[in-house]
C-alpha cells in the first residue's frame, strides 16, 4: 500500500517529487543544468589533486628551509655556540620575530614533560631503539600549521657528535607569512583557472548543444505545434547529416500519411453528407409521393367514377327506353323524345372520352417514369400548328363563351392571325409532343377562365444572346391567375390547386407534370408568368433544330431510368412473393 496523509491525501516519495519538479523544467534548462553540475564535478575533483600538490610543495620548501637552518646551526661554529656545555638551566635558545631555534641536551630531552602537542609528538617519533637500522630514519619531525595569516612551521632534528651517538634535540620554530600568501595565490588561480575552464565549457557545451540538439528539437517542436493546430501542409527541415534528419524525414512521411488519411476521410465524410443529404431528400420524397399518392387515389377514383357513372346512367335511359319503344305499338319517337336520346349520346361520348383522357395520360407517365418515351423528329409549320391546336380546342371554348386569339409575327414585325402571313421558320422535333404540351396549355386555360374570358395562343422567334435560334408558343388567358408560392406546385404530378373532391375542374392533374418533362425531351423550357387577379401565361420555348449529342445524353438517361423502374419493380415483386405471417 501506498502511505497516504492523514487527510487522506496521497503523499509523494521523494524521487516523485523530484520527478515532477522535473518534468517542468525545459530540455535546455535541463541539459545546462546538468552539464554545469558534471563539469563542478569533474574540475572540481581535477583541481584536488593540484590543490593539494601546491600546498604539499609550498609547504615542503618551508620544511627544507629549517631543515637548512639547522645544519646551518649544527656545522656553523659562529652560528652554533657551544650550547652542550652548557648547565642544565642555562639559555639554549636563539630566538628572533619569526624564527626561534632551541637546543634540548639528550638528557633534558628525555626527562622533560612536554605534556602534548609538537614536543611530544617529536620525543615520541624521534625515540632511540637502540637498533642502527631502526634509529636511521628517527633523526626528524615537522609540523606546520596555520595560525592568523600564516604559516607556522616546526621542526625537530636529533644532534649527533662525531662518534655518532646523539646528544640532543635540535628545534626550530619558523612563522613564514610569504608561504601562506603563496599558497593562497596559488589557491585563487586553481580557484580562477577553475572557473575559467567550467565557464568557457559550459559556454561551449551551450553553443555546441543549441546548434546540434536543441535547433533540431525546437524546429521539430514548431512543426508539431503547427500541426496540432491544424495546418497538415507543414514539413521539418532538418540538414543536420544525423539521426534527427532521420527523425524530421520519419515525421515528414507521418504528415504525408496523415494528410493522405485526412483527405480519405474528408472524402469520405462529404461522400457520407452527400449520402445522407439525399437520403434525406429521397425521404422527403418519399412521403411527399406517398401523400400525393393518397390524395391522388382519392381523387383519380372520384374522377374515374364520375364519367363512368355517367356513361352507365345515360346507357341505362337509353336501354329503358328501347325497352318500351319495343314494347309500345305507338308510332315513330318525336323529335323532342330523339333530342333527348341525342344529348344522352352526347354525354356517353363525353364521358367515355374524358375517361380515356385521364387513362391516356396515366398510361404517359408511367412510360415517361420508366424510360420508355421516343423522340420522333420531324419538320413542322409553326403557323399550321398553331391554326390546328385552336381548331380543336374551339369547341369547348365556345361552350363557355370564350374568344380565342392567334397572334402570329409577320415580317414587318406586326401581329395577324392569317397563318400564310406569319414569318416564323419550321422547326424541327416531335410534333405529337410538342402539340399535346401547348394543347394542354389550352385546356387548361379554357378550363380556369371564366365565362366571356379569352386565351389568346401566341407564336413568336427568340435571339437569346448565346446564338441559338428559338421559338416560343405561348398561351395567355384572362383567368384568376396562380399565386407566386404555387408556380412550381402546379407542375408536381397529381397536384392541382383545388384537389379536394368538390373541385369543379376534373383531371389527374398530370397534365401540367406531362408537358415539363416532354419539354426537356424536346430540349425546350417551360416558363409560366401569372398573377393573382391577371390571368397566367404558360410558355413552351424551343430551338429550330434538336442537338444530336443532348438528345444521345436523354436517351442514356431514360435507359438508365428504364433499368431503375425494372429493378424496383422486381423488388417489389420479391418482397410481395416473400414468406408472409
Amino acid at each position: 500500500m501506498s502511505p497516504s496523509s492523514s487527510g487522506g491525501g496521497e503523499r509523494l516519495s521523494p524521487a516523485a517529487r523530484a520527478s515532477a519538479m522535473v518534468s517542468g523544467i525545459p530540455l535546455a534548462n535541463k541539459c545546462m543544468i546538468l552539464f554545469g553540475a558534471a563539469v563542478v564535478l569533474i574540475i572540481g575533483a581535477a583541481l584536488i589533486v593540484p590543490w593539494v600538490r601546491l600546498a604539499t610543495i609550498v609547504d615542503q620548501s618551508q620544511l627544507e628551509t629549517s631543515r637548512q637552518i639547522a645544519r646551518l646551526w649544527q656545522e656553523s661554529p659562529m652560528m652554533m655556540p657551544d650550547w652542550t656545555g652548557m648547565a642544565s638551566g642555562e639559555e639554549r635558545e636563539a630566538r628572533t620575530r619569526h624564527l626561534m631555534i632551541r637546543f634540548y641536551p639528550e638528557q633534558e630531552w628525555a626527562r622533560s614533560d612536554f605534556g602534548g602537542g609538537f614536543l611530544a609528538a617529536a620525543r615520541e617519533r624521534l625515540a632511540l631503539t637502540g637498533d642502527p637500522k631502526h634509529d636511521e630514519d628517527r633523526v626528524e619531525h615537522s609540523e606546520v600549521l596555520s595560525e592568523d595569516n600564516s604559516r607556522v612551521y616546526r621542526y625537530a632534528r636529533g644532534i649527533m657528535n662525531q662518534s655518532g651517538a646523539r646528544i640532543g634535540v635540535l628545534t626550530v620554530q619558523r612563522r613564514s607569512e610569504v608561504a601562506a600568501s603563496q599558497l593562497f595565490v596559488n589557491r585563487i588561480y586553481l580557484l580562477a583557472a577553475g572557473f575559467g575552464a567550467g565557464t568557457l565549457a559550459v559556454l561551449v557545451f551551450y553553443l555546441i548543444t543549441t546548434r546540434i540538439i536543441l535547433e533540431p528539437v525546437r524546429s521539430l517542436r514548431a512543426t508539431a505545434d503547427l500541426v496540432r493546430q491544424g495546418n497538415l501542409d507543414i514539413r521539418a527541415d532538418l540538414k543536420t547529416g544525423d539521426e534527427f534528419e532521420d527523425l524530421g524525414d520519419t515525421f515528414n512521411s507521418m504528415l504525408v500519411e496523415l494528410s493522405e488519411q485526412q483527405s480519405k476521410l474528408r472524402g469520405i465524410n462529404r461522400s457520407l453528407d452527400l449520402r445522407l443529404t439525399d437520403l434525406a431528400e429521397r425521404n422527403v420524397m418519399l412521403h411527399e409521393t406517398a401523400k400525393m399518392k393518397g390524395e391522388f387515389l382519392a381523387n383519380i377514383s372520384h374522377e374515374l367514377r364520375t364519367p363512368l357513372n355517367s356513361i352507365i346512367g345515360f346507357a341505362e335511359i337509353l336501354q329503358g327506353i328501347a325497352d318500351s319503344d319495343a314494347q309500345s305499338t305507338g308510332g315513330p319517337p318525336t323529335a323532342e323524345q330523339l333530342a333527348k336520346r341525342r344529348r344522352y349520346l352526347d354525354n356517353i361520348v363525353g364521358a367515355g372520352r374524358s375517361l380515356l383522357e385521364m387513362i391516356n395520360e396515366l398510361l404517359t407517365m408511367a412510360r415517361i417514369d420508366a424510360g420508355k418515351v421516343e423522340l420522333h423528329i420531324q419538320r413542322l409549320n409553326v403557323a399550321e400548328t398553331c391554326e390546328g391546336l385552336l381548331a380543336l380546342i374551339r369547341p369547348l371554348a365556345e361552350k363557355k363563351r370564350l374568344e380565342l386569339a392567334l397572334q402570329l409575327p409577320t415580317s414587318d414585325g406586326r401581329l395577324t392571325s392569317n397563318p400564310s402571313m406569319a414569318d416564323l421558320p419550321p422547326i424541327e422535333t416531335d410534333p405529337q409532343k410538342l402539340q399535346q404540351i401547348v394543347f394542354n396549355f389550352l385546356s387548361n386555360a379554357v378550363k380556369f377562365t371564366p365565362e366571356g374570358g379569352k386565351v389568346t395562343l401566341r407564336a413568336d422567334r427568340l435571339f437569346p444572346a448565346d446564338g441559338t435560334a428559338r421559338v416560343r408558343f405561348s398561351v395567355i388567358d384572362t383567368g384568376d391567375g396562380i399565386p407566386a408560392d404555387k408556380h412550381e406546385f402546379i407542375f408536381q404530378k397529381f397536384t392541382q390547386l383545388d384537389s379536394g373532391h368538390t373541385r369543379e375542374q376534373q383531371g389527374t392533374g398530370l397534365g401540367l407534370a406531362i408537358a415539363r418533362e416532354f419539354s426537356e425531351l424536346l430540349q425546350g423550357e417551360i416558363l409560366l408568368d401569372s398573377e393573382v387577379g391577371r390571368g397566367s401565361m404558360f410558355s413552351i420555348v424551343v430551338p429550330l433544330r434538336m442537338d444530336p449529342d443532348l438528345a444521345a445524353q436523354r436517351a442514356i438517361e431514360n435507359a438508365g431510368r428504364s433499368m431503375f423502374a425494372r429493378a424496383t419493380e422486381h423488388s417489389h415483386e420479391g418482397a410481395a412473393s416473400g414468406p408472409s405471417g
